[in-house]
């Protein structure tokens, strides 16, 4: 799981299949949590002043935080935790493969793509199989908002730039765009 240089970068799709074939090699289910452990144990470390509700992943049996935000490229960065090692695992492979993704290639993942990642555990499978879930859901949901909250940015500079400030201009109305130059004929 380790990233590669940005001309190499993979895609989600090359990285969920990556996953998928990695776990589905591990045939013992005891396998899959030690390999979980161990991508808990290299999740980066998560911002103290993070751990609020409003960060909490709801629906799940354990205690888990996402923080989502869009970069000036349009690419998602994620922050995640969690207070139970093999969660932390799954949400360390997810933001493997979300963290840097364009928004589109993040909201075509099903949580079909990811079956594979199932410990499959008696006991706790189930609830393990909903936090994966809801962490997935969540990541996907937090990257609609950003799309959104860019969008009304983007929009509220395209008005900006249409605002008309005579009391700027010794030789009658400016603008910050184009709009006036086409209508007025200021150059």
């Amino acid at each position: 799981m380790e990233e590669a240089p940005m001309e190499e970068r993979l895609s989600v799709v090359d990285k969920v299949h990556s996953l998928s074939l990695e776990f589905r090699s591990l045939s013992e289910p005891i396998d899959r949590v030690k390999r979980l452990l161990h991508y808990a144990s290299i999740l980066p470390p998560f911002c103290e002043s993070a751990r609020v509700q409003e960060n909490r992943v709801l629906g799940c049996t354990t205690q888990v935080w996402l923080e989502a935000r869009m970069d000036n490229r349009g690419f998602m960065k994620f922050s995640v935790d969690s207070d139970s090692e093999i969660t932390k695992g799954f949400c360390s492979c997810l933001m493997w493969v979300f963290d840097g993704a364009e928004p589109e290639e993040i909201l075509s993942v099903t949580a079909e793509d990811l079956g594979d990642m199932n410990v499959g555990l008696p006991k706790n499978g189930r609830s393990r199989v909903n936090t994966w879930h809801n962490v997935l859901f969540s990541m996907q949901n937090r990257t609609k908002d950003c799309v959104q909250e860019r969008k009304r940015a983007l929009s509220l500079e395209d008005l900006h730039s249409l605002v008309i400030r005579p009391h700027e201009h010794v030789g009658g109305p400016s603008a910050n765009g184009s709009y006036l130059e086409s209508e007025v004929g200021v150059k």
